[in-house]
């Protein structure tokens, strides 16, 4: 195979130093972004929460979401009144739809739930809606 590239930019190591909290209420570790690296259309972070920990309800704005299970597992929520589930694991990929509503909740007590977390939007955090009114509307049906 033929081919010609034309390289367009630089290639950047991004090394982050340590999570930080975003505002979904999840903890981050900024890998290919907008805020570092020249990207335009790519986000790749690695997400994390904590035992015990949920995110804050939110869709986010015109662009879709994939996750790779890491480690652990998260009950995640989904929906206009978060009425559908599944349970997130190692190894296990989620899609999210643009706009679609959703909250996870690390279900364990001892293993942080991690996930490699891929997005068509550099500027992500611009675009994330939070629900508040949501918050709470799953917490009955969180087993741990």
């Amino acid at each position: 195979m033929d081919f010609k590239v034309d390289w367009d930019g630089d290639v950047t190591l991004v090394r982050p130093e340590q999570e930080e909290l975003v505002k979904q209420h999840v903890n981050a570790l900024f890998g290919a972004n907008s805020s570092t690296t020249p990207s335009k259309h790519l986000y790749l972070i690695v997400t994390s929460l904590r035992p015990g920990e949920k995110s804050a309800a939110h869709y986010h704005i015109n662009h879709e979401s994939a996750l790779y299970g890491i480690s652990g597992s998260a009950h995640f929520f989904w929906g206009n009144d978060l009425e559908h589930e599944v349970i997130v694991g190692e190894g296990d990929f989620l899609y999210i739809p643009p706009f679609c509503p959703h909250v996870s909740y690390n279900r364990s007590r001892t293993v942080t739930a991690s996930f490699a977390t891929a997005r068509t939007d550099a500027l992500e955090q611009e675009r994330v809606f939070l629900l508040p009114d949501l918050d709470d509307r799953v917490a009955d049906r969180v087993h741990v």
